[in-house]
């Protein structure tokens, strides 16, 4: 009995072993084969997102997998779709002593690669086939339409329409996007985020059409097996264009990545934090330049009849009070200068943004065919507006106090631009990256 006892305890200590071995191999493995992730997430403003994810991921196993599972957290769907997508291999070496140039020798397809084009010289077509899948809770099990062999990469398109990512509180939808995570370590993962065209999301800095748009969930629902050069343009931009594109690698098996951020109806709504702000900057420094110009003002006055009482004095009290400066310093309040600096300030950016926003309108009627003569005469009257916006109010002022007023009004408008271009950088763009379209610099993930 003893002796039984022993042999089984061998037997399972050895299955035990090779496990664990099995494991840690796989571990291994996926160091080096580890998934890839790529999203474009579309919000709207129904508090629904529209998600397209395309999953690379190699088969690190001794044996085909003819499966592949992942769970949704932070959100639930009710409408998805999924495809593996299967490209053709890839001629890398023709025979050009032949009139047809047949190819001697082909590669597999590399699903990391921008395929819109591909393959080069090939006919053969990506094809798409439509998977079924299970749902238990928030685990989604697909079955692969074509096992992938060791050592063979595979590609899964998602497409799902999904609620809980976005939360609305008074026209303002803060969203709390989290990838899909699996029981794999992920090498790559990019995000890319949009809104429908009619809503302001917060750093997007162009109203640009990438193209994923062009088909919903329903859109993706094609026959079991398609080849599609639409079904190619949307899958090929998955992850690839978006005004906001967020990168982490190195994640941990179902470990997800999180983007956040934020959408509105309206400009104003989606910035009113910082608007309010602004302002309250701008009136904190109108207060201090208001009590300055009343403090030199008394002192002014002060000095005045002192002088007044001494007839020994000199006749220029503010170059005794305030040596070096000019004699008609004081003649135009350091309140009024602010006043008309800040108001050639506020007509330069209001007369900059209104510029800008019609010629965007202009560009969308006529686009870039424009009458030359049209271009000059607009140019010439668009400088002598921005002529009058920035040296009207200084002059106003040099007519009633001199030229050196005209001077210090110039300077607090140049002053006043600075502090607005500082407090636009700090509250409007503040961790906005620029948009590259291809690879970013990779960030930590967010748990």
């Amino acid at each position: 009995m003893k002796k039984w006892l022993k042999v089984l305890f061998a037997v399972g200590f050895g299955a035990l072993f090779m496990l664990v071995g099995a494991i840690n191999v796989s571990a291994q493995n996926d160091l080096f084969f580890g998934q890839n992730h790529f999203y474009t997430v579309i919000f709207r403003g129904n508090s629904e997102s529209v998600v397209y994810a395309k999953l690379v991921f190699t088969n690190s196993e001794d044996k085909p997998i003819s499966d592949f599972s992942f769970t949704m957290p932070g959100a639930s769907s009710d409408e998805m779709v999924a495809y593996q997508m299967k490209l053709p291999q890839q001629c890398i070496q023709y025979d050009y002593l032949k009139p047809e140039s047949p190819c001697i020798q082909y590669r597999d397809a590399d699903y990391l690669q921008n395929y819109q084009y591909y393959p080069y010289g090939n006919s053969q077509k990506t094809e798409y086939q439509k998977l079924q899948f299970t749902k238990s809770g928030g685990l989604y099990k697909l079955t692969l339409a074509t096992p992938v062999e060791p050592n063979k990469s595979a590609a899964v398109i998602v497409a799902y329409a999904a609620k809980g990512y976005v939360e609305e509180s008074a026209g303002l939808f803060k969203f709390n996007f989290e990838t899909l995570k699996v029981p794999a370590r992920i090498n790559q993962i990019r995000v890319t985020v949009d809104v429908d065209s009619d809503l302001f999301l917060k750093g997007k800095r162009a109203s640009v059409d990438y193209g994923t748009r062009s088909f919903g969930v329903a859109g993706l629902a094609a026959p079991s097996a398609v080849s599609s050069g639409s079904l190619d343009n949307v899958v090929s931009k998955i992850g690839s264009y978006g005004p906001i594109m967020k990168n982490a690698s190195n994640l941990f098996p179902n470990e997800s990545f999180i983007v956040r951020g934020e959408y509105a109806t309206s400009w104003v709504r989606l910035y009113i934090g910082s608007i309010l702000m602004m302002i309250l900057v701008v009136a904190i420094l109108l207060t201090i330049i208001y009590f300055m110009s009343c403090f030199l003002k008394k002192r002014h006055e002060s000095v005045s009849s002192v002088t007044a009482a001494s007839p020994n004095s000199s006749a220029n009290p503010m170059q005794n009070s305030f040596p070096g400066l000019p004699v008609h310093f004081a003649d135009i309040s350091h309140f009024t200068n602010a006043l008309l600096g800040l108001l050639s300030a506020v007509l330069v950016i209001v007369l900059s943004a209104s510029f800008n926003g019609f010629m965007n309108f202009l560009q969308g009627i006529i686009g870039f065919n424009v009458n030359p003569a049209f271009l000059i005469i607009g140019f010439i009257a668009i400088i002598l507006v921005y002529l009058l916006v920035i040296f009207g109010p200084a002059i106003f002022a040099m007519s009633r106090h001199g030229w050196r007023a005209f001077l210090l009004i110039i300077l607090s408008e140049f002053l006043w631009l600075i502090i607005f271009l500082i407090l636009y950088l700090l509250l409007f763009q503040s961790g906005i990256a620029p948009n590259y379209f291809g690879p970013q610099p990779i960030i930590e993930p967010m748990m």
